[in-house]
């Protein structure tokens, strides 16, 4: 079974904005004077690039769902039919 486009692209933005929402909280506890753990920012790291992980998947996915359906096979439009043989 193979993984469509939309769905890595969907999982690209779910790890996107998680990684951001944890970002922010990152930030605002630094403003207010709080702590940051390495462990926090290298998880938040971690989700943004996994979100560009999973995009460039989904390129990939759109490129060989694109390549599938022009395999089915097209009649030619620029060749000219005849009903006899040439000769």
């Amino acid at each position: 079974m193979k993984i469509k486009s939309f769905v890595w692209y969907w999982l690209a933005m779910a790890c996107f904005v998680v990684g951001l929402l944890y970002g922010m909280g990152l930030e605002g506890s630094f403003q207010t004077g709080g702590t940051v753990s390495d462990g926090a920012f290298i998880t938040a790291m971690v989700l943004i690039l996994l979100a560009v992980f999973f995009a460039r998947l989904g390129f990939y996915a759109a490129d060989q769902e694109k390549k599938r359906s022009k395999k089915v096979h097209q009649q030619p439009r620029n060749t000219v039919k005849s009903g006899r043989k040439a000769g």
